[in-house]
């Protein structure tokens, strides 16, 4: 079989104040062309669909154009699982409409001691009715769905708590796979931090016990031929080729901006390891960062040109020497001598001064509307020299990440003064 995998689309992403929607659009365009292209019998998208978990509408229409439009392709199966910036009940919504698409959706799971079947996905060839491989759908999964609770263990036990349970999860998904499907590989999907990886790869802990940092490979079940993998941005493979990231089809904010984007594509044998190669997705939109002395910016920004269809997003590190109340206007002005279409947006501009103290990061911090909530909140905490920051930071984390149904339960408790919340 042929399956391509792909996660972390964030349709309804904006760069500044800048949709980044057309350069999605086109890659939408650009996969459903490459679908039927490549003859994939199978699409498995592993979270993140949409930036947002209340996408706007634009985003939304995206997303279910795009859907629609498989059925040309070719493809006989596509699986999409929620990731943490998705709404699993929003996503989980149109399920039974989609189904009749060919299309399985699973935004949450249900706790661990119900029914798992509708994460059990039986897969075919183009073409054909025949089932010839399953898909395991797991979504983001908070550790309050695993019965995992932070109050009264510690850090240890806790982190031991995650990893047993989601052994348990996937080994009962495969058993129950095998005992539907007897004989035929089993792949499974998942959107979490897995193995080693970079600090730059996760602005903040998604395991929102707020400590853990990743997940050992361990958890994955060895009877899984491949597994798909959402969250971090970049793709390579996990568990010696066996699980794989295929990161971003974008660029989401600068620190992704020098990461070849790629969806990988997966040939599923009846035995042996699968084979994965990786595609390059086509440059839409560049996201270019400039630095340097304001003449340095004038004259790299008057010469910056690009091949890419949309006009670049340029974030802009000046280096100064003391305050330079008119850098904006100079900034804007040397944007001022491109022709259009093709002039440079601009996203972001932050002001390093040469004479500081600290080293100066190599990577541009993000702006505010590039940080995520506990990415403000650590840098409030830092800002106020709050005492227990580490504390605050990874009750604030657990509480952001709660089921929506928890957390709205919790706030009307909270209000109407009911003894026991959270």
């Amino acid at each position: 079989m042929r399956i391509l995998h792909t996660s972390d689309w964030h349709l309804g992403l904006s760069t500044g104040c800048v949709s980044r929607l057309p350069e999605q659009q086109r890659f939408l365009a650009w996969l459903a062309a490459l679908l039927a292209e490549q003859a994939v019998d199978a699409l498995v998208v592993a979270g993140d669909v949409f930036d947002s978990m209340q996408p706007s509408a634009e985003a939304q229409e995206a997303y279910y154009r795009f859907l629609a439009g498989l059925a040309a392709t070719g493809v006989r199966d596509v699986v999409v699982v929620g990731g943490n910036h998705d709404s699993p009940s929003r996503l989980d919504a149109p399920r039974e409409v989609l189904a009749a698409l060919g299309v399985h959706v699973v935004g949450g799971l249900a706790a661990p001691e119900e029914p798992l079947d509708m994460a059990v996905v039986p897969l075919r060839r183009r073409g054909s009715e025949t089932v010839e491989a399953v898909c395991l759908a797991v979504p983001y999964v908070h550790e309050y769905r695993l019965g995992v609770r932070t109050t009264d263990l510690d850090r240890g036990a806790v982190a031991e708590a995650f990893r047993v349970r989601f052994t348990e999860l996937y080994s009962r998904l495969v058993d129950r796979a095998q005992a539907l499907y007897s004989g035929l590989p089993v792949i499974a999907t998942g959107h979490m931090v897995l193995g080693e990886v970079r600090r730059e790869d996760y602005t903040a802990e998604i395991h929102q016990v707020g400590f853990i940092k990743g997940l050992p490979a361990s958890v994955l079940d060895p009877r899984l031929a491949y597994t798909a993998l959402g969250h971090i941005h970049r793709a390579y493979p996990v568990e010696e080729g066996h699980a794989w990231y295929s990161g971003s089809p974008l660029p989401v904010s600068v620190a992704d901006c020098t990461v070849a984007r790629n969806v990988l594509l997966v040939e599923l044998p009846e035995a042996g390891p699968p084979a994965i190669a990786p595609i390059r997705v086509p440059v839409f939109r560049e996201l270019r960062v400039i630095e340097g002395s304001p003449v340095d910016l004038v004259r790299d920004l008057k010469a910056l040109t690009s091949s890419a269809p949309l006009p670049p997003l340029v974030h802009v590190r000046a280096c100064l020497d003391g305050p330079e109340p008119r850098l904006r206007e100079t900034i804007t002005a040397a944007l001022d001598a491109h022709a259009e279409p093709k002039r440079p947006v601009l996203i972001g501009v932050q002001e390093v001064f040469v004479g500081a103290t600290e080293d100066v990061d190599p990577v541009p911090q993000a702006g505010l509307d590039e940080m995520t909530e506990a990415e403000v909140f650590a840098r409030l905490c830092q800002a106020t020299r709050t005492t227990d920051a580490e504390e605050l930071q990874r009750a604030f984390a657990t509480l952001l990440s709660w089921p929506e149904e928890e957390l709205e339960r919790a706030i009307e408790q909270a209000r109407t003064g009911v003894e026991g919340t959270a």
